[in-house]
């Protein structure tokens, strides 16, 4: 019996004659969804569309981009944060002026 998430229509399927002359269908796994940022959901650059054990095989700085938030915020999200960040710390932006979404990632920043 087929497992139930092959069953489904959107599953790829590829027809196969085994050695021993058999017709079997073997399902094609999907690929997993790409990394989204956490503020805005775009799709996140650099970061590869793998499974977990593909992942696993790569390097620290092959998963992910070395910057501030990397593989969790896009570049422009980042950016902004650490305008806020720059903005608090001299005194030019209130902490009630800045999005609440945000202040999480501005108190997770190293001085």
């Amino acid at each position: 019996m087929t497992s139930p998430k092959m069953r489904s229509t959107s599953a790829k399927t590829r027809s196969r004659t085994t050695p021993s002359g058999r017709h079997t269908v073997i399902g094609k796994p999907k690929k997993p969804s790409p990394a989204h940022c956490a503020l805005c959901a775009c799709i996140l650059q650099a970061v590869p569309r793998k499974g977990r054990a593909q992942m696993a095989k790569l390097s620290k700085t092959e998963k992910r981009p070395e910057r501030v938030y990397g593989g969790v915020l896009c570049a422009g999200c980042a950016q902004q944060i650490v305008k806020e960040k720059t903005r608090l710390a001299t005194g030019t932006l209130l902490r009630s002026e800045v999005p609440i979404t945000h202040l999480k990632y501005i108190q997770g920043m190293k001085k």
